[in-house]
């Protein structure tokens, strides 16, 4: 009952704080396969098997992979959507771990069901 009330009060405005952290608990935990940073026309692998971290205490999103952070923002400034084929997420957003510099990155999930 309670996560139809969920699904049915859901901010639908991508925009909103509300939408971003209902997004970002959405991929938490979810294990990635690979992840590629976009440079130019050319898409660099940085980092391979690893998992989407939410720390709600300090109201993070982290992208772990190969013993490091490749990629930490804030949840209030991340701008985060799926793509068409289902397989990763897109991530962009004030990289805190890089000197606060923009970075748009994707990760690749591996197979699962739901």
């Amino acid at each position: 009952m309670l996560k139809f009330l969920k699904v049915w009060t859901k901010s639908k405005n991508a925009d909103s704080p509300r939408y971003r952290r209902d997004f970002a608990r959405e991929l938490d935990g979810m294990a990635i396969k690979y992840v590629t940073e976009r440079h130019g026309d050319n898409d660099d692998v940085i980092g391979r098997s690893g998992t989407l971290i939410v720390k709600p205490e300090e109201d993070q999103f982290l992208v772990y992979s190969d013993s490091e952070v490749l990629f930490r923002c804030s949840i209030p400034e991340l701008k985060a959507w799926q793509l068409l084929s289902g397989d990763g997420v897109t991530l962009t957003g004030p990289d805190i771990e890089h000197g606060g510099v923009e970075r748009t990155i994707i990760a690749f999930y591996t197979y699962y069901r739901k």
